[in-house]
């Protein structure tokens, strides 16, 4: 079985007057979420879906489902705190078996594209991992205290990470519970799952992403989503042109 797992718990403390998590937001006129379900549901490779989000938007979400046609959500599950906790809490959520695959997507992130989605479930066949990335277009600066510069990594062997990721379901329940068990104070907040199995010894694999995968942390980043909806539908549909030919 494939799992696609939605992360929607955020509150989108940096978006607006917070009011309404940016996951909720409309975009061009639908609810953002639909975006991430619909990429799901369209997908060959998707057996089912579940929804990582606060239990008060749960009823809300099963409306929408219907609604759109979403026929492949089956399960919800809460957020935690942090990222690591909620998507946790969608694995166990989920009655998946190890040999299963997990694909995580953000809700933050709509449009998704099914080229992309179809190159991870192709790489998933021959690893473990996999991560969707962008080559880095900047040098990035490193600062341990947010004022002075402690190293410049240059462009030339960097690439930004996106989403979706992809995981064999033991593989990823593996990173997740090793994290957990380890009782180190110290240990730092991971924000990516990809670091939890590469900490296992799981080799994790990348796959080239497009610019379209926007992920709206900002007002401004709505917009320019907005810009890109049009042209995003267009290679969405010549994709599944060349699909049904």
């Amino acid at each position: 079985m494939n799992y696609a797992m939605v992360l929607a718990g955020g509150k989108g403390q940096r978006f607006g007057d917070g009011m309404v998590s940016k996951q909720f937001i409309e975009l061009t006129g639908n609810p953002m979420l639909i975006y991430s379900l619909q990429t799901a549901q369209k997908n060959h490779n998707i057996d089912e879906i579940c929804v990582v989000a606060a239990e008060r938007e749960h009823r809300k979400i099963h409306a929408w489902a219907e609604q759109y046609g979403i026929t492949k959500l089956k399960s919800f599950a809460k957020p935690g705190k942090e990222r690591q906790q909620s998507v946790y809490s969608g694995l166990t959520a989920i009655p998946a078996k190890p040999q299963d695959t997990v694909i995580i997507m953000t809700s933050v992130c709509p449009f998704v594209s099914q080229i992309i989605i179809d190159k991870l479930y192709e790489r998933i066949q021959s690893i473990d991992a996999a991560i969707t990335v962008v080559k880095a277009t900047d040098a990035i600066t490193f600062s341990n205290d947010g004022e002075k510069v402690n190293r410049t990594l240059q462009k030339k062997k960097l690439y930004i990470q996106q989403g979706p990721q992809i995981f064999r379901y033991g593989i990823l329940m593996a990173g997740h519970k090793a994290y957990m068990e380890d009782i180190d104070f110290r240990k730092p907040e991971v924000t990516e799952d990809s670091e939890l199995v590469l900490n296992i010894g799981t080799e994790v694999a990348m796959v080239l992403g497009d610019r379209f995968c926007v992920k709206v942390t900002y007002p401004e980043d709505l917009a320019i989503a907005e810009s890109l909806h049009g042209l995003f539908e267009e290679q969405e549909r010549k994709y599944a042109e060349s699909r049904n030919h």
